[in-house]
């Protein structure tokens, strides 16, 4: 069995994408086939996103978008850029998971205030206490069956719910227009890819995977009792039905936009922008600036490098290299410092799941072991 470090993974030659990766092949050169498949994501331009925002510019009742912000680079960006560049009169939406974090609130604070915008907190206690409830549940009973197929269904399921709460203001003002900020970049392939299942490079699932992926989250779910409890099994269905069938939900005669597949999204720029413009921070205990508003996601990231040692930034700097945003050598170094543990972020989430670091430590020992042999990562060759 080859080595378990993270350090002694075999890497793409081109990318930064480890061996361990759902799907990966390397050809002769160790050239990985997501690399020798990788086609530039098409942005749709300036002027088409244009032609869509003067049809609702100053058409509104009092706002003529939402534009959803968590407070994270990206989405800070876009309201920048919707309000600044566009002169649009949007208005800032924040959906509270209970997970958002002090450094999300505070760059919303400061972006709104800056850039004069209104910001609506959707802020549900009765839904947060009771999802909060059932992560822990949903946490301790995982430690007892651990699977790699469901990390983010059991920290992160209710987070799909939340939109519902958007689409209720949107219908309720009136609102013509949402503007999200999601972009090819941010969709990840190994999440579902350890069942082998993959999206597009814009995150879409084929109706065929959506229907495997629902069989096979279906066998993840009946394998645990702790999920026949009511409100357990109410966030779970809710989460897959707005997670596969997310348009149905959204309210008629609004359009529905993602600011990224119009404006190329670029990292330097993004960063650049809100740093300069909107006093914009990143979180104290880890270096990257990706995902600081979310509270889950320091404890999501430590379970996957402590399995298959890698997380979601070497797929994100993987694919910023194939954009020739970054360096293979700029990407190795950053994804060593973002890929340390934040600790403090952790062990707050850890205390509020009733687990301890040790524990957590002892399963994810125990389980990799069981993973590696079950799943050994052979060296691929690619004939593609």
């Amino acid at each position: 069995m080859m080595s378990q470090d993270p350090k002694d993974l075999r890497r793409c030659t081109r990318c930064i994408l480890p061996e361990t990766f759902p799907g990966i092949k390397f050809n002769e050169k160790g050239v990985c086939n997501y690399c020798l498949n990788y086609k530039p994501a098409q942005v749709l331009g300036e002027k088409e996103l244009e032609k869509i925002l003067s049809r609702f510019r100053n058409k509104g009742e009092k706002y003529d978008c939402v534009v959803a912000c968590s407070g994270g680079r990206d989405s800070t960006f876009v309201l920048h850029q919707i309000v600044k560049k566009y002169k649009m009169r949007a208005v800032a939406v924040t959906v509270d998971t209970g997970l958002i974090t002090p450094e999300g609130i505070r760059n919303i604070r400061k972006a709104t205030k800056i850039l004069n915008v209104d910001h609506v907190l959707l802020k549900d206690e009765k839904r947060i206490k009771i999802a909060k409830q059932n992560m822990r549940i949903k946490f301790q009973s995982w430690l007892k069956r651990p699977s790699i197929n469901t990390i983010v269904p059991v920290l992160n399921s209710g987070d799909k719910t939340l939109n519902l709460q958007i689409y209720k203001f949107i219908k309720e003002n009136k609102i013509p227009l949402f503007i999200g900020g999601k972009s090819s970049f941010e969709q990840e392939h190994f999440k579902t890819g350890f069942m082998g299942v993959f999206p597009d490079e814009r995150g879409v699932y084929s109706i065929w995977d959506r229907i495997k992926l629902l069989f096979l989250f279906g066998y993840e779910y009946i394998r645990d009792p702790n999920n026949f409890r009511p409100s357990i099994l109410k966030e779970y269905t809710e989460g897959a039905a707005m997670y596969f069938f997310e348009s149905i939900f959204k309210p008629k005669n609004v359009v529905w936009i993602d600011f990224y597949d119009y404006v190329e999204w670029n990292e330097k720029k993004i960063l650049s922008t809100i740093q300069n413009e909107l006093d914009w921070k990143g979180a104290s205990d880890t270096s990257t600036t990706w995902r600081v508003d979310d509270g889950a996601y320091p404890l999501i990231n430590y379970i996957y490098y402590k399995l298959v040692g890698f997380t979601e930034h070497d797929e994100i700097y993987s694919k910023m290299i194939r954009a020739g945003q970054i360096s293979r050598e700029e990407a190795l170094e950053r994804c060593l410092s973002d890929q340390k543990p934040r600790i403090p972020s952790i062990m707050r989430i850890l205390e509020e799941l009733g687990v301890t670091k040790e524990q957590l430590d002892e399963v994810l020992e125990k389980y990799r072991e069981k993973l590696w042999m079950e799943r050994p990562w052979t060296k691929h060759i690619y004939k593609g």
